[in-house]
């Protein structure tokens, strides 16, 4: 029995709903079949989640082809039908995936006897390959390594098995990484270690677009190559409003180079990996003016992503074609980019219970800071004052953080006392005093019943160790010296600041000047001498000026007559007066030796 062969050279086109194509060659005496599906092995690879991984065939009949679907999920149809088996002839089309989905299109294609014509169109140049189907990750790599000498190449097996090893160790060094720019690092420096590819570059989706946060170029040696990534914001953009102005932006680099948009946003949109091995030859990429200025030859792009969502495209690309040899770097990659979004799914976890950590920890400080609107802003500016300080004395971002967080929850415990205290505006008698320094053992006892984050867990005693002295005659615990911890003694300085130079029931602000005389002479006494100096340092270089002008802004205000409560200004100018520290303290006048000279400013 003779196997049917094509009649005449057959056309297989199938279209998607944006007008691209997809299209493979049944030519003249082939016996056939074109496969078309998801899988990369099909004739015509379609990426939708409409099409089964082996959706259907097209063979040789009579003087036309018969079309087989192959057990599709979705289905194929026929003038609205869903159909198994229906013969074609030229003109006739079929809906893959629903009777209003995917068109193929079967045509005669007419050939001059003179012209050779490829077996592979320009839209076959480019390969596309679902993330499910990559030998590494979905195990056949592995697989692979158990043929028997006969059926694998000792030079391929061993390619396999390097790319494999790359592939564990890469994700194995990313399980310690904990910030996506680190993340975006680490996959540049492997990839193009291992890849033939001249540039590199991670891009996130941010609410729809992508941007980049890191790029690597390579040059003619190893050593050539430029890097660079987006800084991360720190905790400057949280903090503008404590002083009504707004921060300048920050610089950040640019990129070197920009990808091809069109191939980075399918990959965005679909999920799907991508290789271009001549771009300059693929339609789809023809109105690319990227392509043309930066003369990429050869792309490669696949997505970051986990089972969840995509989140975002790790960008190649080359000045030289690449050849069919090549295919495997796309099955490795899309693996590379599958590991890259479980990282980024572990850190976007992460990212949302930090978000939820900070706002509780805010509210926390608002909800004590509501209690007097006298007194509103004072968990906040002193949390500011205090991360000041921390970067004054050159501690790590991880240190600043938990310093302006402690700062920022340190009179929680204040929410045990009563309100009459809080708010008299005379003398405090020995029972209130006594009753109002309890605030600091309440702020610990409070903060330690919270989860807090693994790097905020000492948290509750950084907060309460604010009215610790240097020499030991503060409270609650009398600590004295390095005993206290180092976020104590910065706190302490940030507090008694804020308290003097602000209004509160029973005074006038101080002026500023008499607070930094205030605060020199408890140096070695009430205050760590090398902390108090960083913090002058801090006033005198930045956060005098910023003062001055939130003070000029006020006056301004004030002259036009639309001056508005602020968290600065609400309520000061409801208590005249002047600052007399004698009468705060009930008569008894501060001095060094006197373990109640932190109550001047009456806790802020």
């Amino acid at each position: 029995m003779s196997v049917p062969t094509c009649a005449s050279p057959t056309r297989i086109t199938i279209t998607d709903h944006e007008g691209r194509e997809r299209s493979a060659l049944l030519d003249a005496g082939n016996t056939g079949p074109i496969r078309i599906g998801r899988a990369s092995e099909n004739d015509i690879q379609i990426i939708s989640p409409y099409i089964s991984r082996l959706h259907g065939e097209i063979w040789p009949h009579g003087d036309g082809v018969v079309y087989k679907d192959l057990s599709s999920t979705s289905g194929s149809y026929f003038h609205g039908n869903r159909i198994d088996r229906q013969p074609l002839e030229s003109g006739d089309t079929i809906q893959l995936g629903s009777p209003s989905g995917l068109c193929l299109t079967i045509l005669e294609e007419e050939r001059d006897e003179d012209t050779e014509r490829p077996g592979r169109t320009n839209t076959e140049v480019l390969r596309v390959v679902d993330v499910g189907a990559s030998q590494y990750a979905s195990g056949a790599g592995l697989a692979a390594q158990g043929k028997s000498p006969k059926s694998s190449p000792r030079g391929a097996s061993a390619h396999t098995e390097e790319r494999l090893r790359a592939l564990i160790a890469l994700t194995n060094s990313l399980i310690s990484i904990q910030e996506s720019g680190q993340l975006a690092d680490a996959l540049l420096r492997e990839v193009l270690g291992l890849l033939q590819v001249d540039r590199g570059m991670v891009l996130l989706d941010n609410e729809g677009k992508l941007e980049p946060i890191a790029w690597r170029v390579r040059g003619e040696q190893a050593d050539m190559s430029r890097s660079g990534r987006i800084p991360i914001l720190n905790l400057e953009d949280e903090l503008a409003g404590e002083f009504d102005e707004e921060l300048p932006a920050i610089e950040t680099p640019k990129a070197p180079f920009r990808p091809i948009k069109t191939v980075t946003e399918r990959v965005l949109r679909e999920g799907v990996g991508l290789l271009s091995l001549d771009a300059g030859n693929d339609e789809r990429l023809e109105t690319s003016k990227s392509l043309v200025l930066q003369a990429v030859r050869a792309i490669m792009a696949v997505p970051i992503v986990s089972s969840k969502k995509v989140y975002g495209v790790i960008y190649l690309d080359t000045q030289r074609p690449l050849t069919r040899d090549d295919e495997d770097s796309l099955d490795w990659l899309v693996a590379i980019g599958q590991q890259a979004g479980s990282i980024m799914e572990s850190l976007s976890l992460a990212e949302e219970q930090r978000l939820l950590s900070e706002s509780m920890m805010r509210g926390l400080a608002a909800s004590i800071d509501a209690r007097d609107g006298l007194t509103a802003g004072h968990s906040a500016r002193v949390a500011h004052y205090s991360l000041g300080t921390a970067r004054a004395l050159g501690l790590d971002a991880d240190e600043q953080y938990r310093i302006y967080h402690a700062g920022l929850l340190h009179d929680y415990g204040k929410i045990g006392v009563d309100d009459a205290v809080l708010r008299k505006p005379a003398a405090l008698t020995p029972e209130e005093y006594e009753h109002i320094k309890q605030h600091a053992r309440f702020t610990f006892d409070i903060l330690s019943k919270i989860s807090f984050p693994k790097k905020l867990r000492d948290l509750p005693l950084m907060a309460a160790s604010h009215h610790e002295r240097w020499d030991g005659k503060g409270y609650p615990w009398q600590l004295s010296g390095d005993d206290i911890p180092i976020a104590g003694r910065i706190i302490a300085i940030a507090d008694v600041y804020d308290s003097l130079t602000r209004k509160r029931h029973y005074r006038d602000p101080m002026p500023v000047e008499e607070v930094l005389d205030y605060l020199a002479e408890g140096s070695g006494t009430r205050f760590d001498p090398v902390i108090l100096d960083a913090f002058l340092q801090y006033q005198r270089d930045s956060l005098a000026e910023k003062e001055e002008r939130w003070r000029l802004k006020r006056a301004r205000a004030a002259a036009q007559g639309s001056e508005e409560p602020t968290l600065h200004n609400r309520g000061e100018t409801t208590h005249p007066g002047k600052w007399a520290p004698a009468e705060d303290m009930g008569g008894a006048t501060p001095s060094d030796d006197s373990d109640d000279v932190d109550t001047v400013p009456r806790d802020g």
